[in-house]
């Protein structure tokens, strides 16, 4: 007889950010989450309750307790959900278990830029990658102005989400304009209760209800999420996407017109003239830095 399905876990947001990744740019909401490390033993064959393939030894029987080393993701509502875990024969010492406890902390501690450059070490697969995506997510925030390339291809990216979530969009901007810490937070839950309003079409029944047991959303959100589900679902344009997720990293900044359009036709399959695609640039506040002169090879 097969177990009922777990419930669905939404956790608290604090807010929502613009967050990039290798092939995409998108909003996601952040979590109110902290880790917890910890010790002791357990029987053996309760280790199957959290771990997929626990470790086997000839020499202890499943009822025999072994050492079991975890991480807690604890969130601001008291839920706790597993981490990284480790299991060791209980035989080894207390020494060597605190000090595989406090590894693991260690290595939770490690920034982004900590795991990339580890990547350097060996020959890293994409799991790898998609690994530190998930760990530790590339949030964006707002550069200041007088970083002008960066300051706008972050906004040039907040228009291309406004597409799907316009008034997400607009209160991030509100709550990056807000110095005074208790209004910047009333904003940036406003801007949670309209991230959850207007991605309705893409949530279950079940996650709409996960959602409102653990987020405090206002009575507003309610007429927000009938108007989104009235009307068509909502869409990004793949080619405003892709000028704003490759601008810098792929120097389209340095690409003439023409060049530009060959360029987006080979990556979207999607032809547009270099007039056309000289407005979208222009519409979304990317300006090249391109010098006048022969095209750049």
């Amino acid at each position: 007889m097969s177990q009922p399905a777990k419930p669905i876990y939404v956790p608290p947001f604090s807010g929502v950010r613009l967050v990039e990744y290798r092939d995409r740019f998108q909003l996601v909401p952040v979590p109110e989450v902290r880790s917890v490390y910890g010790y002791g033993k357990v029987k053996a064959d309760r280790t199957r309750d959290w771990c997929d393939e626990p470790p086997a030894w000839d020499d202890v029987a499943p009822e025999t307790e072994v050492w079991d080393v975890m991480q807690w993701f604890r969130y601001a509502d008291g839920h706790e959900e597993p981490g990284d875990i480790a299991i060791m024969h209980p035989g080894r010492p207390e020494a060597e278990v605190r000090k595989c406890m406090e590894e693991m902390e260690l290595f939770s501690t490690q920034t982004r830029e900590d795991l990339l450059d580890l990547t350097q070490c060996f020959e890293a697969k994409e799991e790898e990658f998609d690994y530190i995506d998930a760990v530790r997510p590339n949030y964006q925030s707002e550069p200041h102005p007088s970083a002008t390339d960066e300051y706008d291809v972050y906004h040039a990216r907040l228009k291309v989400m406004s597409e799907l979530q316009p008034k997400t969009v607009e209160l991030i901007k509100i709550a990056n304009a807000t110095k005074d810490p208790k209004k910047r937070r009333f904003v940036e839950q406003q801007a949670v209760q309209s991230y959850f309003a207007e991605v309705a079409h893409y949530l279950t029944e079940e996650e709409v209800s996960a959602w409102q047991r653990s987020n405090p959303l206002g009575t507003g959100w309610i007429c927000e999420f009938g108007e989104v589900m009235r009307e068509p679902r909502r869409m990004i344009d793949p080619v405003n996407h892709e000028l704003a997720l490759n601008w810098l990293r792929e120097r389209y900044d340095g690409l003439s017109a023409k060049q530009l359009s060959e360029s987006i036709f080979k990556r979207l399959l999607r032809w547009l003239t270099p007039a056309a695609i000289k407005k979208r640039r222009e519409r979304l506040g990317l300006t090249t830095k391109r010098k006048p002169g022969s095209p750049s090879k």
